[in-house]
């Protein structure tokens, strides 16, 4: 488990990150105009481990000055449901997550609707896809994938970006992106990490496309899938390793 020390580690440097930086287009997609940062503080998973799920039962995101703006919490270490509550302990929206193929995972908007159809939020892929679809419960889509991009300062980064998808367009209109280089992924963390936190930057008009928690909390599940495909990999490993030494 995390200690009480590592936690308060994380905060501080999550309050230290948010206030150094700040939040600018890609220079690739200037039409993406930053508004709000969050940043969310987890360490994710080193390649080289044993393929255990990761030890941080609640996940702090932050805004910038530091202060709490919502916490990620699992119930029990080896399963990656979760629920997103506010500095309140509101919960806002509960991950019922699903490991393997066929079995996607499912988004619930925690609110006063009695009727858990009406505030399901669906999950579409392939499982070995690293991007994800979101349907909303009006139906609209939203889809969570990686680019690598040019920075503003120059520097190339794999995003995390979060897309509105109209129709059938390839393209639709980025909403959100997580950013993790070396100025803003979480302490601990290094760019072979999976699943490690950075600065979640939200467009300024994100509030009418999607509701903030539900950004995060789709985020918070595309960084879950990125560790348990590492820890696919690890297994793989090591299932080798022994038949090799074995044989």
């Amino acid at each position: 488990m995390i200690s009480e020390k590592e936690k308060e580690e994380l905060k501080t440097s999550a309050a230290s990150i948010a206030s150094g930086t700040t939040a600018v287009s890609t220079a690739e997609n200037p039409q993406f105009i930053a508004g709000k940062s969050l940043f969310i503080s987890t360490r994710g998973i080193p390649v080289l481990r044993l393929p255990l799920p990761p030890s941080e039962l609640e996940i702090g995101i932050y805004n910038a000055d530091g202060s709490l703006a919502f916490q990620s919490t699992r119930e029990k270490r080896w399963s990656g449901s979760c629920v997103l509550s506010d500095t309140s302990r509101n919960n806002l929206v509960s991950t019922t997550y699903f490991w393997g193929p066929s079995r996607d995972p499912v988004l619930q908007l925690l609110g006063p609707s009695a009727d858990p159809k009406a505030n399901a939020i669906k999950t579409v892929s392939k499982w070995t896809s690293r991007s994800q679809k979101f349907v909303m419960p009006d139906g609209r889509i939203f889809e969570w994938t990686y680019e690598r991009e040019r920075l503003a300062g120059g520097k190339k980064a794999t995003l995390l970006v979060l897309y509105r998808r109209d129709g059938s367009a390839k393209n639709g209109k980025r909403i959100a992106q997580l950013v993790r280089d070396e100025d803003t992924r979480s302490p601990g963390s290094s760019k072979c990490s999976a699943g490690n936190g950075g600065e979640l930057v939200l467009s300024q008009d994100a509030a009418e496309a999607m509701d903030e928690a539900v950004i995060v909390a789709t985020c918070m599940l595309m960084l879950k899938k990125e560790i348990d495909r590492r820890r696919t990999v690890q297994m793989i490993m090591i299932s080798a390793a022994i038949s090799g030494g074995s044989g």
